[in-house]
């Protein structure tokens, strides 16, 4: 996401912890996901995003779900991985995953997880939010690939499809409309158009730009809507209490999930 969208909403979060929904106390989320599992500083050290301690540690904490990203190896395996590269977490730049064969890529970063893998620890106990990064038309073989892996899980109600470009969704067949999620950054009203016009089933982007009219629009064309880039409590609060479907945060590790509602937090 560009600085500036991430930079407005750490200033929304900020400043929308002064509105009624807000400071009125709600209870934790059963929808909660945590954006890349649950990363950060953890109990007993600090946890990689997309590993799977950090989908372990989301179990551990009675976190509902889990987004995640997906890419695909050289020899067509789904592996979770945010970026294409492995230079950010790993420092291994030279590493690019489409053009790496799993069995090299597990040799030198065992901590990238198999699709499989993840789908075996969650089945049943944790909701999958999958993204899917590259279009069906560039990598022909993306949703059969990835289709294999979910044959255990219901869509819908095991696990969504989400992409930030509508039309990567439309190539995987397999999977009802339903279960797809077109996600917004900074341009809420071109997704939820292109949402409208495909029959997808939700939308998803910042609490700050799905306002109450966007909302209702979407409420009242049948979508489910889940909002993102909560990083308090008191903003979960806010998410709670106008009734998303589903509230995403990076900073799952600093909202107060043992309790009810916060009515104070910076």
């Amino acid at each position: 996401m560009a600085d500036f969208s991430s930079h407005m909403n750490t200033l929304a979060n900020y400043l929308w912890r002064l509105s009624p929904a807000a400071r009125r106390p709600a209870a934790v989320a059963r929808n909660l996901v945590a954006h890349r599992g649950a990363h950060g500083q953890g109990p007993e050290g600090v946890v990689l995003e997309n590993t799977l301690d950090a989908f372990e540690l989301c179990l551990q904490l009675g976190v509902w779900g889990a987004e995640l990203d997906i890419q695909l190896t050289r020899d067509g395996e789904p592996v979770v991985h945010h970026d294409p590269h492995c230079g950010r977490l790993f420092q291994r730049p030279d590493l690019v995953i489409a053009n790496t064969r799993f069995s090299e890529l597990r040799a030198a970063v065992p901590q990238i997880p198999h699709l499989d893998e993840v789908v075996q620890l969650a089945q049943g106990r944790l909701h999958l939010m999958i993204e899917i990064k590259e279009s069906w038309q560039q990598r022909a073989d993306l949703p059969w690939r990835v289709c294999a892996r979910l044959q255990a899980l219901q869509p819908e109600e095991d696990f969504h499809l989400l992409s930030l470009e509508p039309e990567y969704l439309e190539g995987f067949r397999e999977i009802p409309k339903a279960a797809y999620v077109d996600v917004a950054l900074a341009n809420t009203a071109s997704i939820v158009r292109q949402n409208l016009a495909l029959g997808h089933g939700a939308v998803a982007g910042s609490f700050a730009l799905i306002g109450g009219g966007t909302l209702q629009q979407l409420r009242d064309a049948g979508r489910r809507v889940g909002t993102g880039f909560v990083e308090n409590g008191l903003i979960l609060n806010r998410e709670v209490n106008r009734g998303v479907d589903w509230v995403f945060s990076d900073s799952v590790l600093q909202l107060p999930l043992d309790q009810g509602a916060t009515t104070d937090q910076s």
